[in-house]
């Protein structure tokens, strides 16, 4: 059954699915980035801080050694060093931030005021037999110091007797925390800072986005409408071209019945008129072939399918061409066969095509002038049968080309056309699985493109 074009309904939201889609990915990429920047800002933040930590330990290495310098002295001066040592090395003090250490070979480890120290970190330090190391909160409590992370430094000298003493600085690390905490909330403050501004931004881009798809949406919603009222009016003429071509057919089928008898009845009686006995013929052979067509039609609009046939595709041209070469002589138009004898054969109904490129030569016919030409060329091209009807007429204009196929409407001037024929062309295209295509042609003309299974 022939049956109007059918139409591409757009999905609505489509395009407002994409921006949200965009919207979100948006939002992704900005959380991650602000989650690299802030990871790479406490990365070298805490490279500082350590940095800056052990910076801290060689300022204790040095009081260290400067402390083991006086003791060294005292050593030199002094038979028994030690309360001259513990009274000069108290400047190097400072309560509550550094505290020295000494241990004498004969004794302990006692602190500048005399008192005897027994804490495991300063005997570990010296059997690991160090510079400095790291104290922990816990320990730094038990050298006398702040619950805070602390560095101990060790140096020595020798006396006269060739023993060893030993003096341990152990400062707090009170200024590092600190400014590692300060600049730990600088940079929290500015990732907030920063994500807040975003946030504002993306709520702004959020905002404007969905005021764009809602116009977006109501735009596709109004080209809905105006598609399916198109297909609605498409359908309608379509019926009205199935209701009229089925009165027309019936209407012409009687006077071609009635021609088909009078040809015949001229046959008969003309016996030995060779000249007029083969007009009669051709009065019945094409009285027959219309009349062919308006049944294959007629069974298509009342729900038929193409017959299937094999045939050349040089045949069918050929037999196209036959049918209005008397049309291209009547107008002084040239018509050109490009029909190579190695194409590939066809599959389909042979009268259907034949009919539509009957109508398309005729239509290239009509738009040419005397002295063109009208070139059919049959070729192959990926696996597929592509048959080129080119014309050099002044072409469609560009304002009209995508309405040439609609039923009824033409181009022609009143009285010449229906505007049936590029439409019962299409229809008979797609009834075979096939694609049908208008070329504009520089600097005029027109291409028809018919690509059929081969």
């Amino acid at each position: 059954m022939i049956k109007p074009a059918s139409f591409e309904v757009p999905r609505v939201g489509s395009g407002s699915g994409r921006g949200m889609g965009r919207l979100w990915l948006l939002g992704i990429t900005m959380v991650l980035a602000l989650g690299c920047v802030l990871g790479v800002n406490l990365y070298l933040e805490t490279r500082e801080t350590q940095a800056a930590f052990e910076d801290f330990k060689d300022s204790q290495v040095k009081v260290a050694v400067a402390a083991a310098c006086v003791l060294l002295s005292n050593l030199e001066s002094s038979p028994t060093p030690l309360p001259w040592v513990l009274r000069d090395l108290q400047p190097l003090e400072q309560p509550g931030i550094t505290r020295l250490f000494v241990r004498s070979p004969a004794q302990p480890w006692i602190s500048l005021d005399g008192l005897e120290v027994t804490t495991p970190t300063l005997e570990l330090a010296l059997a690991t037999k160090g510079r400095w190391f790291s104290v922990g909160p816990q320990e730094a409590v038990a050298l006398g110091l702040p619950d805070r992370t602390a560095a101990l430094a060790l140096s020595g000298a020798m006396d006269r007797g060739g023993r060893t003493w030993i003096v341990a600085v152990a400062g707090t690390a009170f200024r590092e925390p600190d400014r590692s905490m300060h600049a730990r909330w600088r940079l929290l403050a500015s990732f907030v800072s920063m994500g807040a501004f975003l946030f504002i931004l993306a709520w702004w881009a959020l905002r404007f986005q969905k005021q764009e798809l809602e116009l977006a949406r109501e735009i596709e919603l109004r080209e809905l409408g105006r598609q399916k009222d198109q297909a609605l009016a498409q359908a309608d003429r379509a019926g009205t071209m199935l209701t009229l071509a089925s009165g027309v057919a019936h209407e012409i089928a009687t006077p071609l019945g009635v021609i088909s008898g009078r040809a015949a009845q001229l046959v008969s009686r003309m016996p030995g008129d060779e000249r007029n006995l083969r007009l009669a013929q051709t009065i019945q052979e094409e009285t027959e072939q219309i009349n062919r067509t308006i049944r294959r039609f007629l069974e298509l609009a009342r729900g038929g399918t193409p017959r299937v046939e094999d045939f050349g595709t040089g045949d069918l041209v050929r037999a196209a061409a036959t049918m209005v070469e008397h049309r291209f002589h009547k107008a002084g138009v040239d018509l050109v066969l490009d029909t190579p004898p190695e194409l590939p054969g066809m599959r389909g109904d042979f009268q259907l095509l034949e009919h539509l490129l009957v109508n398309l030569l005729l239509n290239a016919c009509d738009a040419s002038q005397r002295g063109d030409q009208v070139e059919v060329r049959a070729r192959t091209a990926e696996g597929r049968m592509v048959l080129e009807v080119t014309d050099q007429g002044k072409g469609i204009p560009e304002a009209l080309a995508e309405r040439v196929m609609e039923p009824f409407f033409t181009t022609k001037p009143q009285g010449q056309g229906t505007g049936l024929g590029l439409a019962i062309a299409r229809e008979i295209v797609r009834m075979h699985r096939g694609e049908l295509g208008i070329e504009r042609l520089q600097p005029r003309g027109t291409r028809i493109r018919i690509s059929l299974p081969a």
